[in-house]
């Protein structure tokens, strides 16, 4: 039945590189005046788990199978189910928030920017400031 095929996506962790950008941004941002701030608007993207939501790993296997090297190296239990959902905000309004089918990749995070991102940017920064 292959019960015990599937790994959990592992998400990389921050490389070095990532951790100076993200140092030399908050840097050269530590000054800015409350003002600034409030023209900045922000946004992500968060999975949300209806199911095993405590963070432990859970496997599938048959009787017999706990100690098989293909059952103990972080497999995952079937079902659940999830949604990704994407969002922003700024100081001025809170923005739209979109339902991401399956995996976000980079045409649907650039669909998500053009159709959702820039006219709330337009709404809110009406002068585009």
């Amino acid at each position: 039945m292959g019960l015990c095929s599937r790994r959990p996506t592992r998400v990389p962790l921050l490389t070095k590189s990532h951790r100076q950008l993200r140092l030399e941004w908050t840097r050269e941002h530590r000054d800015w005046t409350m003002d600034e701030w409030k023209r900045v608007a922000w946004s992500d993207e968060s999975r949300f788990l209806i199911h095993h939501v405590d963070g432990r790993v859970r496997v599938r296997r048959l009787p017999g199978e706990q100690l098989l090297p293909s059952c103990t190296s972080g497999h995952t239990q079937a079902g659940g189910g999830g949604i990704t959902l994407w969002g922003t905000f700024s100081w001025a309004a809170l923005g739209p928030v979109v339902v991401v089918e399956k995996t976000m990749k980079a045409v649907k995070y650039l669909n998500i920017i053009a159709e959702q991102l820039h006219p709330y940017m337009a709404f809110v920064f009406p002068t585009g400031n």
